[in-house]
C-alpha cells in the first residue's frame, strides 16, 4: 500500500510539473481586440471625426461644380427633348454643347476620383499613426502584465477574460495619446496612376 501511495504521489507531482509550464505559457499570452480599441478609444474617435471632416470638406469643394453640371444637364435635356438623333446632329452648336458637357463630366469624374484617392490615402496614413500608438500602449500593458505575446482577438478562437487587455490598452492609449494627427494628403503626394489603355 505504501508503494501505491508513493507512486500516486509521484504521478501527481509529475502531472503538476507537466501542467505548470502550460499554465505559465497561457499567462504569457495576452489578447487585444483592436476593433474595440479603434471604436472606444479617444484617439480612435478623434481620428474618425477628423477623417469625416476632411471628407466633408472634399465633398463641399466638388459641390459647386457638380451643381453647375446638374443645371447644365437640365438645360441640355430641355434642348434635346423631343428631337431625334438626326435633328440634334443637324444643329452643330447643340452638338458642341453636348460634347463640351461630356468633357466637363469626365473632368468632374476625374476630380471626384482624385478626391476619393486623396481621402483613402489620408485615412491610411491616419490608421498607420493610430496603429503605432496602439502598439506603444499595448507594449506598456504587456510589460506591466509580464506577458510575452499579444494576439489579436480576431485570430483567437477562445480566451478567458483574464488574458484580455483591451480595456487596459484603451485606458493607456487615452492617457498617452487622446488625439491622432490627421493631415489631408495633397493631390501631388499621391502615387501616379497609369493612364487607362484604349
Amino acid at each position: 500500500m505504501f508503494q501505491v501511495k508513493s507512486v500516486m504521489t509521484r504521478l501527481g507531482l509529475a502531472v503538476a510539473l507537466f501542467m505548470a509550464p502550460a499554465t505559465a505559457v497561457a499567462q504569457d499570452v495576452l489578447v487585444l481586440d483592436s476593433a474595440r480599441v479603434l471604436q472606444e478609444s479617444k484617439a480612435g474617435q478623434d481620428m474618425y471625426a477628423k477623417i469625416q471632416q476632411i471628407g466633408a470638406t472634399m465633398q463641399s469643394e466638388l459641390e459647386p461644380e457638380q451643381q453647375a453640371l446638374q443645371t447644365e444637364k437640365q438645360a441640355l435635356d430641355t434642348k434635346v427633348r423631343g428631337k431625334t438623333r438626326e435633328q440634334i446632329e443637324a444643329e452643330p452648336a447643340l452638338v458642341q454643347q453636348l460634347e463640351a458637357y461630356g468633357r466637363k463630366l469626365q473632368t468632374n469624374a476625374a476630380k471626384a476620383e482624385a478626391r476619393s484617392r486623396e481621402l483613402s490615402q489620408t485615412e491610411n496614413n491616419a490608421l498607420n499613426a493610430f496603429r503605432e500608438k496602439v502598439a506603444e500602449a499595448a507594449e506598456k500593458v504587456r510589460a506591466r502584465k509580464n506577458g510575452q505575446i499579444v494576439l489579436s482577438k480576431q485570430v483567437v478562437f477562445l480566451s478567458g477574460d483574464s488574458v484580455d487587455i483591451t480595456t487596459e490598452v484603451i485606458t493607456q492609449l487615452d492617457q498617452d495619446t487622446p488625439t491622432i494627427a490627421v493631415t489631408r494628403v495633397p493631390p501631388q503626394a499621391l502615387p501616379q496612376q497609369s493612364a487607362p489603355q484604349q
